[in-house]
């Protein structure tokens, strides 16, 4: 690199040098990406199946997390006999508003895939 000549010192990071034209020449190499592929027919089912699935599954975890805290079932379980101090913190109002809110948020999630689903167009 020689800085005492009148041309442009600068790198390719910052700015390429122009032409008289005021045009930047293309220089090094171009990414080119293919088009994107349209899904065949079993791989729409799949995806459509995958969803049912998954909201399904989000709706019953949600909806378990959302009630069980608030139930006897929380509070008498047989489970939790061998241990008297885990049983007395999730007795706590705190920790059952934890778990319906993780509940509620699970039941959210499953809405949002449902709805924001978008299938690409057929061919």
């Amino acid at each position: 690199m020689n800085f005492g000549t009148p041309q442009s010192a600068s790198t390719s990071f910052f700015a390429e040098p122009t032409s008289p034209q005021g045009e930047s020449p293309i220089s090094g190499p171009v990414l080119v990406m293919p088009p994107a592929q349209k899904p065949n027919r079993q791989q729409s089912w799949l995806q459509r199946v995958w969803l049912v699935v998954f909201v399904l599954f989000c709706l019953e975890v949600g909806i378990l997390l959302t009630v069980l805290p608030w139930t006897r079932l929380w509070t008498d379980n047989a489970l939790l006999t061998r241990f008297p101090t885990l049983k007395e913190i999730l007795s706590y109002n705190f920790v059952r508003g934890l778990v319906t809110g993780l509940g509620l948020v699970d039941i959210w999630m499953g809405v949002v895939e449902a709805v924001s689903f978008r299938e690409s167009p057929r061919p």
